[in-house]
């Protein structure tokens, strides 16, 4: 099976994004960013995105919903 240019390799080109909702995800370079996400401030390879993730989203929960609000 051939991989298609969502299912890049791991030492492509990736992009930590960022909903307005604070959901983080990953996407490939040079692919357009969807409507309502936005760069997160990493790029790197699939793993260094993920980890990055792991390391600057917190709280999964969507903006909101069980947050206690100051």
């Amino acid at each position: 099976m051939s991989n298609t240019s969502w299912e890049a390799s791991e030492n492509s080109a990736w992009l930590a994004v960022r909903n307005k909702e604070g959901r983080h995800s990953i996407w490939p370079v040079g692919l357009s960013i969807p409507p309502g996400w936005s760069e997160a401030g990493y790029r790197g390879n699939k793993s260094g995105c993920l980890e990055w993730i792991s390391e600057n989203w917190v709280d999964s929960r969507p903006a909101g919903v069980g947050r206690v609000r100051t």
